[in-house]
């Protein structure tokens, strides 16, 4: 840079070239600043930052109809980092299905997703002693968030509290939509002693019984395992995960089976 001042530069030409690469290096600070407030790690979201079209928000791609139907193992001593449920139930090797139908009637509050819930208990000696039963259940969900907004009925709930604190977990990580992009920091677990952050650490194609799909990888590290959720984004949850707790052990693992829009 220093030879280009030395030849014949009028004070005029070095004043515009000072403000040229002053005016670049700001361009560049501030790009930095805006990837650095979003969470991204990878550098390529500095030159390319993400863009609306990135985001996730659960449930948005649902709409009347939609059905998920999971494979689903929920050990009963999950110990839940996000919130704290109460007793846990366990649904070992069972299957989950849930279809989305419109809230309707001139009373129904039309905000809300009425959701079916068939969930085949394969073995689960907490909840029966017999083996291979079925239960049903209605659970009322907002379409913001697919929070809970009605009570759970007392019989159904040995069975709904599992899929709560697995398949539906996502609701307490992603609590706003979130960039699906690598790099992206999601949220963040306090331990005694650190912070562990929740974030997209890759991208890869994932094969299940509902198909093949370029999926983002949620991850985050608590104890010796990783525990990783993938997502994919024209699915309104995620399509499999596998969590462990601090200690290592599972604490619950879903893959997708089929799917309906």
């Amino acid at each position: 840079m220093a030879s280009l001042f030395c030849f014949n530069t009028s004070p005029k030409l070095k004043i515009l070239l000072i403000f040229g690469i002053m005016a670049v290096f700001g361009l560049g600070v501030s790009i930095a600043i805006i990837a650095i407030g979003g969470g991204f790690a990878s550098p390529a979201s500095i030159f390319k930052p993400p863009t609306s079209s990135n985001l996730w928000t659960i449930g948005k791609t649902i709409h009347p109809g939609t059905a998920l139907n999971y494979s689903l193992t929920r050990i009963g001593s999950h110990a839940s980092p996000w919130s704290s449920l109460g007793e846990h139930s366990s649904l070992v090797n069972s299957t989950v299905a849930m279809k989305f139908v419109q809230n309707r009637g001139n009373n129904k509050d039309q905000s809300l997703w009425k959701v079916l819930l068939h969930v085949a208990n394969a073995t689960n000696a907490k909840i029966t002693t017999r083996p291979n039963v079925n239960s049903d259940g209605v659970v009322m969900m907002s379409k913001q968030q697919l929070t809970n907004a009605g009570p759970i009925i007392r019989n159904f709930l040995p069975y709904y509290e599992p899929v709560e604190s697995s398949i539906l977990e996502i609701r307490d990580i992603a609590l706003q939509p979130q960039y699906l992009v690598v790099g992206a920091e999601w949220n963040s677990i306090s331990t005694e002693v650190t912070t562990i952050p929740v974030k997209v650490t890759s991208q890869e194609n994932i094969h299940t019984k509902a198909g093949t799909f370029n999926a983002y990888v949620l991850s985050y590290t608590l104890g010796p395992k990783t525990s990783r959720i993938w997502i994919t984004p024209d699915i309104p949850l995620p399509i499999k995960a596998e969590v462990y707790n601090n200690l290592g052990q599972l604490q619950y693992k879903y893959d997708l089976i089929s799917y309906t829009k």
